[in-house]
């Protein structure tokens, strides 16, 4: 069972999470109304966006997951409940701690296994796999055959930042899917918006002017050549501090001015074993 701790307003988030009983409040179903606790037990129950759960269901939450057991709005008598809780956000909870707007005990009792999905800036070679899958996968549902994609789209969406993530990706691939003629995706058919960032973050890289045309092939495949370049450097230099400190990655993050985190993705971007 899935809830969108966002999407609720706050004087229904407890309702939804554990159900209600007749005459509860006004408009209450009659016979009541189990919540997802219930509806989740012996199964799983994700709690997405946890970090706008209101700060009164949140003790409400923190005590079912406690007890093992809910208490219906409007009810007094509790209910037993065994369920996996999975809660998903995309805000910093340590940081919503310290603000006072998320409970630390809560955050303390989820935070047994914690999972991190970094933003696809930071895992460019998953890109293009993720544009080909989506490619693969829409295609098939609107009956689009493709059976080429120039060099150049890979280029380009392996170079953008990607503030969307996941869903800005796939509605680019949907767009470039309709766009596309004869089975051959092309710069054309990406938003202009993605080709010009890269053509003007090239000029800046150069001191030129901004101009508002699509890059060259020339272009992108100097601007490719650049980055993978830039990147052996790093890799280079990595090894080098690594080498230079024994293997110790704290000293070593320290020098290079990173975190500890971003070090050991690094390693793992350039698949260097320690």
């Amino acid at each position: 069972m899935a809830i969108n701790c966002a999407a609720l307003p706050r004087e229904l988030v407890g309702s939804e999470l554990f159900g209600y009983v007749e005459g509860a409040f006004t408009g209450a179903r009659r016979g009541g109304r189990p919540g997802k606790f219930e509806l989740a037990n012996k199964g799983t129950l994700l709690l997405d966006e946890i970090g706008d759960m209101p700060l009164e269901q949140q003790a409400m939450l923190l005590r079912a997951i406690q007890e093992k057991a809910i208490l219906r709005v409007g009810g007094d008598s509790l209910i037993n409940v065994d369920v996996r809780i999975i809660a998903a956000t995309n805000q910093d909870l340590l940081e919503l701690v310290g603000q006072g707007r998320f409970r630390a005990d809560l955050y303390y009792r989820l935070n047994v296994v914690q999972i991190s999905i970094p933003a696809l800036k930071d895992r460019r070679p998953d890109i293009k796999l993720l544009f080909e899958y989506f490619v693969k996968e829409m295609s098939a549902r609107i009956n689009k055959r493709i059976s080429v994609i120039d060099d150049d789209v890979i280029n380009v969406v392996q170079a953008y930042d990607w503030p969307g993530n996941i869903r800005e990706l796939q509605n680019v691939v949907e767009r470039t899917l309709l766009l596309a003629e004869d089975g051959h995706i092309t710069l054309d058919c990406l938003p202009r918006e993605i080709v010009i960032a890269q053509d003007s973050e090239y000029d800046a890289d150069f001191g030129g002017g901004y101009q508002d045309i699509a890059p060259s092939p020339v272009l992108l495949s100097s601007r490719g050549t650049r980055k993978a370049q830039a990147a052996e450097k790093e890799k280079e230099r990595i090894i080098r501090i690594l080498d230079k400190h024994g293997g110790n990655v704290s000293k070593t993050a320290t020098e290079l001015g990173i975190s500890r985190n971003t070090l050991y993705r690094k390693m793992r971007s350039y698949a260097i074993s320690n």
